[in-house]
């Protein structure tokens, strides 16, 4: 081995803090490999019995799930291979040559004879082990975080903040089940705000978004925190009221319709108010959600048939 891959293997994590001459001979067996960019060093489908050291360039690492996306970068002075080597497991990432490099891949065998006979290269190992369960959770937490995200933008409305339909379309059936199951009471609004229309013609759409905001902010914090609101069209909401019967979904519906027509809404100079229309249709079990909005619906019209600003059940 020449003196310019000995001072690089010098410099691996897996040889810190040793004195290397007294073991360089151990390596004999050892093969210095050089890979062209996009050479799989590693991959599922084939067994490892090495621990390689990256002497020079880079590789990449990616997960079997996600091969398109670089978990993460390994630079000279590292090494790889350790986990499948120790576990005798086939490799659960792919490693990839990033670019033009030079590994020099150590036997199992040789391996298990330095950490017999060096505490230094086995404290080394479990450092870079412990290094990377480390890298590994924190992945997993963020993959974690990121999916949760994206389930929450999937399933509120960007506008108004509360659930949106497609959430609805699955919260409510397993709300309706639960309920009929209990042999609880409920019941189903549809809430409509009254001449929306005119709001944006006459104040434009950034108001009329604002008023959608302040009656989304201002139902979500008076209903009761066990009943379900989303967002079920432009201007429309639906609301599953759960534990209600007929005369307690009215008093709810009535108190969101008394705080809506008493909230200001406020935009620089301009200030108004709006009222809402809501039709309900009172417990009737078994039946489907889209069947319970389509009753709920009907009574939002008569509702609206009447002169609007007021609650109508569905008969």
């Amino acid at each position: 081995m020449n003196p310019t891959d000995q001072a690089l293997i010098r410099q691996n994590a897996l040889f810190k803090g040793m004195d290397f001459e007294s073991f360089d001979y151990m390596l004999e067996h050892s093969i210095v490999r050089s890979l062209e960019t996009g050479e799989r060093l590693l991959q599922p489908e084939a067994q490892n019995h090495h621990l390689h050291l990256i002497l020079d360039g880079s590789l990449n690492v990616y997960l079997i799930a996600q091969e398109s996306q670089e978990h993460t970068s390994l630079r000279a002075g590292e090494c790889v291979g350790e986990v499948s080597l120790i576990d005798g497991k086939y490799p659960s990432a792919i490693v990839v040559a990033a670019e033009p490099c030079r590994i020099l891949s150590i036997p199992y065998d040789t391996v298990w004879s330095l950490i017999n006979n060096s505490r230094t290269v086995t404290s080394n190992l479990l450092s870079i082990l412990a290094s990377r369960l480390r890298n590994d959770n924190k992945t997993i937490v963020d993959t974690q975080r990121s999916k949760s995200h994206f389930e929450h933008q999937a399933s509120t409305d960007a506008l108004t903040g509360v659930y949106n339909r497609h959430w609805m379309g699955k919260a409510f059936p397993r709300a309706l089940q639960r309920c009929s199951h209990n042999k609880q009471p409920f019941a189903v609004m549809v809430v409509d705000i009254d001449h929306f229309k005119k709001i944006n013609d006459t104040y434009g759409h950034l108001v009329g978004d604002l008023a959608l905001k302040t009656v989304a902010k201002c139902m979500a914090e008076n209903l009761r925190p066990h009943d379900l609101l989303a967002r079920y069209g432009g201007e429309e909401f639906a609301v599953l009221l759960t534990e209600a019967d007929l005369d307690a979904a009215k008093m709810v519906a009535e108190r969101l319709r008394a705080k809506i027509a008493a909230a200001e809404i406020r935009s620089d100079d301009i200030s108004f108010h709006v009222t809402l229309s809501i039709g309900i249709t009172p417990t009737q079990h078994n039946e489907k959600l889209e069947h319970l909005i389509h009753e709920a619906d009907q009574a939002l019209y008569r509702a609206k048939q009447a002169g609007r600003n007021r609650v109508e059940v569905f008969h």
